[in-house]
């Protein structure tokens, strides 16, 4: 008689331990490899927003500031009536040596009547000095939509208003129509006039009142006509149907401007601007072919003697950029240096974004220099 034994085959304990070591060894470098991608993915994000930024939004504020003046003044000062940079109205217009008021960079000098030239205004008033160009220096902040230095490091940001007129019909930074040169009827004549004004101005806001740390660079902007005509409404082309906001019943009234504005550039810890400023030629105090150059803070440049005040020739403007998240795994530069300012981040913000700083001279093409 013959007997059969049944043997059962399966892995020892020892075996077992070995093959979960190696499963974990290999979980444990699938799990590196994946958090390594997954770092390296948010880094390139992050660096992707604050080049997105730097290459493709930042050339906006220089394209603006090349149109600053056209068809206005040839000259950039704070008493130029027409000054692309806008630094004046009738509320801080500069004092002369006997304590009378200078012309500012809001008067209509084609609009003259017995009291002289008059005021470009909004809602019946002079422009607030809180819509104005500004520098972090100075302390005279608004409220609101208005200038208020907000900044997250230790310094204010400043604000550039800027004015131009329209060469064409085209679109503010806001995306409003603005219209060129079109004809209306004056004293019954048909004539071309020029293009409307725009005026812009780029400060920073958060876009969200609970997150104030987290700021924008936005663009505000209006416009105002300085012409006199029969009819206001004959501006619009007959033939075209066009958005009311090109419209205007008087002149001399900025419409459309103090507001929110656009935003721009998102992810901004910081903004200034300095004056680019040449000695002006036809000065009696500047030496016969002197062409240095300087830069001023306004607080500097509006507190210089008129006799000896150079003609503003450019902008210098410097941003801190940061990315949309948190991506660094350690904390990244608290310190910067931006137009010459040593900066620090406010205390309590995330250092783990990554951040840069962007700095540019801009010459301004439609004046003297």
């Amino acid at each position: 008689m013959k007997t059969s034994c049944n043997f059962q085959y399966g892995f020892t304990l020892i075996e077992l331990m070995i093959s979960l070591v190696l499963g974990l060894l290999i979980s444990a470098a699938v799990m590196q490899v994946y958090i390594i991608n997954t770092k390296t993915a948010g880094i390139q994000s992050g660096a992707s927003d604050v080049i997105e930024n730097t290459v493709f939004n930042t050339p906006m504020i220089e394209q603006k500031i090349r149109l600053a003046g056209l068809g206005l003044s040839d000259k950039a000062k704070d008493n130029e009536p027409g000054s692309g940079i806008v630094l004046t109205s009738a509320n801080n217009a500069t004092k002369d040596n006997d304590n009378k008021k200078q012309l500012d960079n809001l008067k209509n000098p084609d609009d003259i009547d017995t009291n002289g030239l008059k005021d470009i205004t909004l809602d019946g008033n002079s422009l607030k000095v809180t819509l104005l160009t500004h520098t972090g220096d100075e302390t005279d902040t608004g409220k609101n939509n208005e200038w208020t230095g907000v900044s997250s490091v230790n310094l204010k940001s400043g604000q550039l208003t800027i004015q131009y007129r329209a060469p064409q019909n085209m679109y503010d930074c806001e995306g409003r129509l603005a219209l060129g040169p079109r004809q209306v009827k004056v004293g019954g004549v048909l004539e071309t006039i020029d293009g409307q004004v725009v005026i812009e101005r780029f400060y920073l806001k958060a876009p969200n009142p609970s997150k104030p740390s987290e700021l924008s660079l936005y663009c505000d902007a209006g416009k105002y006509i300085t012409e006199i005509m029969d009819d206001y409404r004959e501006q619009s082309i007959p033939e075209k149907k066009l958005p009311t906001s090109v419209n205007f019943t008087t002149n001399n009234s900025i419409r459309d401007f103090s507001d929110t504005g656009q935003e721009i550039i998102t992810n901004v810890d910081y903004f200034d601007i300095l004056l680019m400023t040449k000695k002006d030629p036809t000065l009696a105090s500047t030496p016969k072919g002197d062409t240095t150059l300087r830069y001023y803070t306004v607080k500097e440049y509006l507190g210089l003697e008129s006799s000896i005040k150079p003609v503003i020739v450019g902008i210098k403007y410097g941003l801190i950029l940061r990315s949309g998240n948190a991506v660094l795994s350690e904390d990244g530069p608290s310190a910067f240096n931006v137009l010459g300012n040593k900066l620090t981040l406010k205390s309590g913000l995330n250092k783990n974004y990554i951040r840069t700083v962007v700095e540019s001279n801009v010459t301004l093409r439609n004046i003297n220099h």
